[in-house]
């Protein structure tokens, strides 16, 4: 049964995924031992017979993009910290991780204490992973729209069509507004207040979806607002909650 939902939640999911990024999503199969992959969008992972499972920090750390977990055994929902942050650290890992290999001349003499941990089955620390404290209203009201729809029509197909279409439309409108405000990366960012009352963004889970998406379509804008001085993800709550 708790397989049965999982695979449910994963194919849910890869409906919001473009047919390219559902090619590189996979379902989950107790028949095989699956195994966390950095690659991949959307993927789904069987506990074993303790209830447990592993993520490897290493391919978590190496991943194109943070990510998030969701435990649909105890309904709760964990995400790194944001993109430019999750590059940060990334940058930050690799670095000791060529330092270590560079100074020891041999396998033999890396030593445990000195070099960062790359054995697979090596479980992360949970604090690189956060509570999803914040809410939005862009996917609330479509849950509550999509549902008043018949099922076993193309009736909720074509209206979560349009549901994209409106995020894409306003990943690209946020685009363009940061370019007429900085000049197009020639001057910093400095009015996130305005940007989130002109795109009716003020909703804080609203910003993160729209700005992941414009991520997608024009890599580093995310590290462009607030890599600049760099934020942590706790500092950066704190400063869209000032806004």
């Amino acid at each position: 049964m708790l397989k049965y939902f999982l695979l449910q939640i994963v194919r849910t999911l890869c409906l919001f995924l473009t047919p390219a990024e559902r090619k590189c999503s996979r379902l989950c199969d107790a028949e095989s031992s699956f195994k966390y992959e950095s690659g991949l969008f959307v993927q789904g992972l069987l506990k074993d017979s303790t209830g447990s499972f592993v993520l490897p920090f290493r391919q978590v750390m190496y991943a194109p993009y943070p990510t998030t977990h969701i435990d649909v055994d105890v309904n709760t929902v964990k995400q790194m910290p944001p993109c430019h942050e999750h590059i940060y650290n990334q940058r930050r890992y690799m670095r000791s991780e060529l330092t270590a290999f560079w100074r020891a001349t041999s396998e033999e003499d890396m030593a445990q204490d000195t070099i960062i941990c790359t054995d697979e089955s090596f479980t992360p620390d949970l604090n690189i992973f956060q509570d999803v404290l914040h809410r939005d209203t862009l996917v609330k009201a479509f849950l509550d729209q999509v549902f008043h729809l018949k099922p076993g029509l193309s009736l909720r197909s074509t209206f979560l069509a349009q549901f994209l279409l409106v995020l894409h439309r306003k990943a690209l409108t946020l685009i363009k507004y940061i370019e007429d405000d900085t000049q197009k990366g020639k001057k910093p960012f400095k009015s996130l207040r305005n940007l989130k009352i002109d795109l009716d963004l003020t909703a804080e889970g609203d910003l993160n979806i729209i700005m992941a998406l414009a991520e997608k379509i024009k890599p580093g804008l995310h590290s462009f607002i607030f890599g600049r001085p760099f934020y942590t993800s706790v500092q950066e709550r704190d400063v869209l909650m000032t806004f």
